[in-house]
């Protein structure tokens, strides 16, 4: 093995980690599209490569997929978990593998190259027998080689199927990191049976679990009050203030807060489903008759293949004095002195944002949406969350050897991983969601903090997908309540977007462990 000379074809940089059996590949995290579960059975393709199992069908596009395994010669009695999804020049295919362990740095002097069989040169050299070399690079990762896989060699094997990327849900807007703010940008909310929406610029923050409280406000739309940084914020049932009816009971599980010049008011919603465009042509006008008298309403969006949405207009409530009134009575908790969201907020400066122009937060969290694309890890801890993905170290199965040092709680015990003993917390649990019902069944995040590794246990994963719009942080995390004082993220392909909360497992790894 020598050390690397800079290659062209592999960027130095971040690399996401994948296994094929107890083997650490990587790839550029710019080619490692996404993860999805792997299917029970593939799609069959009329062509023969080494390797090639079929395809799978992802959003309507047939990807091919290959097993590494059998163009390697290596056994295949372990079961492969996942389907990388990997995008290289226009180009897309899928890997078998074992499972996914997270995203690591490599620095150009970590790199070194490596021949197969005593074979060291360009591709097209035999290395796996059949012609073609999958690897020439690797680097250290703990005490393992991890192998750097040349994408481009894979759609070099004899016979692989090229398909051409269409990008299904990856070439709209923000793709690249940048995204065109359109004439209006809404939140599609679901308070059932209806769907509402609002322009994001009247919006202060969503909350993702809503624990409301009763207090002397409460009345025929007044829910009661939510705790929103250091202050009690009132919360109303918006079908109640509009005329519509009212939120079923149990039907409010998550909160939008709303900027007013005196203070904020939370809407309670059955679910934030997610922020999307709203082009004028789509925005339909209310008929003359049949509606409630609120005046809030201002018209219906209509999407293709999509469910109709009664968009409010945020003028008229701001305008609203029931509504004002309610907000100046945001009741201090702690300390401080003006009501949260009032017309000194630091990222509105008193004045209501103009629409278009999404206000992209501060260091503090008083903004509303941050227009991001990265990588995040999707999973159930009791309820589906997400986490970036390079905070997480590495992935691992639920550990035969536990030590159980526990007593109770969500700390399950402690585990020897690489030499180095972690303590073991079922996040579920910390999260107030139930405990695992599967260990085996069960995977572990491994978590490097300020104080060392945490491994959190976790029912299931879901996907390596794509952030569209986050939330910034709505100040510090609280242990007693994570979910609630988590910002959200839109993750998605742009056709099953959803909004989740994006749970910092380093903060809670620092602050707890």
């Amino acid at each position: 093995m020598t050390e690397a000379e800079p290659d062209t074809r592999v960027a130095v940089g971040l690399y996401g980690v994948f296994t094929v059996n107890e083997v650490q590949v990587a790839l550029p995290l710019s080619e490692l599209r996404e993860v999805i579960p792997c299917p029970s059975t593939f799609e069959p393709l009329l062509a023969s490569a080494p390797g090639l199992v079929g395809a799978v069908n992802l959003r309507h596009q047939v990807i091919p997929v290959i097993d590494l395994r059998l163009v390697l010669g290596m056994d295949t009695g372990s079961p492969t978990d996942v389907v990388v999804i990997v995008a290289h020049e226009g180009y897309v295919f899928g890997l078998l593998s074992t499972g996914v362990h997270g995203v690591v740095r490599v620095e150009p002097d970590e790199l070194f190259e490596y021949a197969i069989g005593g074979v060291r040169g360009p591709r097209g050299e035999n290395s796996t027998g059949n012609g073609v070399r999958l690897f020439s690079l690797g680097f250290e990762r703990s005490d393992t080689v991890v192998c750097v896989l040349d994408s481009a060699a894979v759609q070099d094997l004899p016979g692989m199927p090229v398909v051409k990327d269409t990008g299904n849900g990856h070439t709209g807007p923000g793709r690249s990191g940048a995204i065109e703010a359109p004439d209006r940008t809404v939140m599609l909310l679901r308070c059932e049976p209806f769907g509402l929406c609002i322009d994001v610029t009247y919006v202060h923050s969503v909350i993702p679990e809503l624990l409301v409280k009763s207090s002397p406000l409460d009345g025929a739309s007044v829910r009661g009050v939510v705790r929103l940084g250091d202050n009690e914020v009132p919360v109303i049932d918006p079908l109640a203030f509009l005329g519509l009816g009212s939120l079923p009971d149990g039907g409010a599980e998550r909160g939008v807060a709303l900027h007013f010049e005196r203070g904020l008011v939370v809407l309670s919603v059955t679910d934030v489903v997610r922020i999307v465009p709203a082009p004028t042509d789509q925005v339909l006008p209310l008929p003359d008759s049949g509606l409630p008298a609120s005046g809030c309403i201002e018209g219906i969006l209509s999407s293709p293949g999509s469910d109709p949405y009664l968009l409010l207009d945020g003028d008229a409530i701001r305008a609203s004095e029931e509504l004002d009134t309610l907000a100046a009575l945001g009741l201090p908790v702690g300390g401080s002195e003006k009501p949260v969201g009032s017309s000194e907020r630091p990222a509105g400066g008193g004045e209501k944002p103009q629409r278009g122009e999404p206000d992209n937060g501060s260091p503090e969290g008083a903004g509303t949406v941050r227009k991001v694309v990265r990588k995040y890890l999707t999973y159930n801890a009791g309820t589906d969350v997400a986490t970036p993905l390079d905070d997480i170290t590495e992935i691992l199965p639920y550990p035969a050897d536990l030590i159980p040092m526990t007593a109770g709680g969500a700390v399950q015990g402690v585990f020897i991983h690489r030499g180095t003993a972690i303590p073991l917390v079922c996040l579920p649990t910390l999260v107030g969601r139930g405990q695992l019902a599967d260990r085996e069944g069960s995977r572990v995040l491994l978590v490097e903090s300020k104080t060392g590794y945490v491994g959190f246990a976790v029912p299931a994963l879901r996907a390596i997908e794509e952030s569209v719009w986050e939330q910034p942080p709505q100040g510090e995390l609280q242990l007693h309540a994570v979910l609630g004082t988590s910002p959200l993220v839109e993750v998605g392909d742009g056709e099953q977007n959803r909004m989740l909360p994006n749970l910092d497992l380093r903060a809670v790894a620092t602050a707890a462990y």
